[in-house]
């Protein structure tokens, strides 16, 4: 393959690996009250498969990272994806909750291998704002998953039965596999001394000593455990609360993608405008606002459909606007250990996505639950951008 056909399909196949867990999350997202019913499992055990590929990825992250530094991250994106389309297989002839409780955490731990290659390539081409250029790009155009998948989902549901959504996905690993075995370049020079494995807490460690590292992260994992708290709630708020049906409850995505979008988009076109710590903090603050806007509404009237979805597209703006900035803040400050960085980052952010889906398994999905917990999460993000901005103003 030549140099130029591969800088030509670069960009598409880290676009669709960072879009393996965006997909793998929404698609099976209309059949959950029909997967209760086949499986004889209760609201809480259906939800828990979500958070269970939450805490997959998360775990998937924070022990492929440090590989992906110490032999090169096109090894980490080959065993990641043959990974994910065998566990895709598993979940889709599952006969018991357990075994796809089991098969999702797999599929998590291989899913957060996309990401994490994405963001350590990233960092291996790009610094400061073009980093955060690349990283509006490809979360930008993964974003058209929460439009596709729930839509493709809720069909498949309909048409065929749960399991067809798990046959999918396995479909898809397959098609990225062989992009990612054709024409996927290793952008990790090799000929580097090889990071040796018992540095690899003291790696962890040196992100941990870093103040704005941790801040950065906790912003990251604030407003991902915010996204996922909703995305857990959504299918038994508008299925069983709003009465949608699968099809209906699918078509949303497109909401929430139109939202993911708008604030990728808008992180590109501020990239070269403004520093990241104003991109956190505006990000944030609009988040709070929302919510809170939210809130009265529950409080004083009656939140409808309609209500919450103008709400999450939104929110998922205001959301993208601060997680862009605070990942490639992050990712800014540690070029030499890229993988180590990047696996930390995907760790928070999907780690926090199984706190948030954990949460939302035990509450009851109604507007005005959803709107207290998305207003006290974003308030602790925001105070955490204030402080983010205070340090910068102060010169820290």
């Amino acid at each position: 393959m030549s140099s130029a056909q591969s800088s030509r399909l670069l960009l598409p196949i880290l676009c669709l690996l960072m879009a393996l867990g965006f997909f793998s999350t929404a698609i099976y997202l209309p059949s959950f009250p029909a997967i209760g019913e086949a499986l004889h499992a209760s609201r809480e055990q259906v939800q828990q498969t979500l958070a269970l590929f939450f805490l997959g990825s998360a775990m998937g992250s924070l022990i492929l990272g440090p590989l992906a530094d110490r032999v090169g991250r096109l090894v980490v994106a080959k065993g990641g994806i043959i990974l994910f389309t065998l566990m895709s297989f598993w979940c889709a002839e599952s006969h018991d909750i357990f075994n796809l409780q089991i098969g999702r955490f797999f599929q998590g731990f291989a899913a957060g291998s996309g990401p994490l290659v994405v963001r350590a390539m990233g960092r291996d081409l790009y610094e400061g704002a073009d980093l955060t250029r690349f990283s509006a790009t490809t979360m930008m155009v993964a974003s058209f998953s929460p439009a596709i998948a729930p839509t493709l989902g809720g069909f498949l549901q309909s048409a065929f039965g749960w399991q067809y959504n798990f046959y999918f996905l396995m479909g898809f690993g397959i098609i990225i596999a062989v992009m990612v075995w054709k024409w996927l370049p290793e952008t990790k020079s090799l000929s580097e001394e090889k990071i040796p494995l018992s540095s690899i807490l003291k790696n962890y460690a040196t992100l941990f000593k870093d103040p704005s590292y941790i801040l950065f992260c906790f912003v990251i994992g604030l407003q991902m455990g915010a996204l996922f708290c909703y995305v857990t709630f959504s299918p038994y708020l508008f299925i069983k609360y709003f009465n949608f049906s699968p099809e209906e409850y699918g078509a949303l995505g497109i909401v929430g993608a139109f939202g993911n979008i708008s604030g990728f988009n808008f992180a590109r076109y501020l990239a070269h405008r403004i520093q990241f710590h104003q991109g956190i903090l505006m990000g944030s603050f609009l988040c709070v606002c929302l919510s809170v806007i939210l809130l009265g509404i529950c409080l004083l009237f009656s939140a409808t459909a309609w209500i919450i979805i103008l709400f999450s597209a939104g929110f998922y703006a205001a959301s993208a606007l601060a997680v862009v900035n605070a990942s490639a803040a992050a990712m800014n400050l540690f070029p030499k250990i890229a993988g180590v960085a990047a696996a930390m980052v995907g760790s928070i952010q999907i780690g926090s996505g199984f706190i948030g889906s954990i949460l939302a398994s035990f509450l009851p999905a109604t507007p005005l639950i959803l709107a207290i917990v998305l207003t006290c999460i974003t308030f602790l993000s925001l105070v955490a951008s204030l402080i983010i901005a205070r340090k910068r103003w102060l010169g820290r």
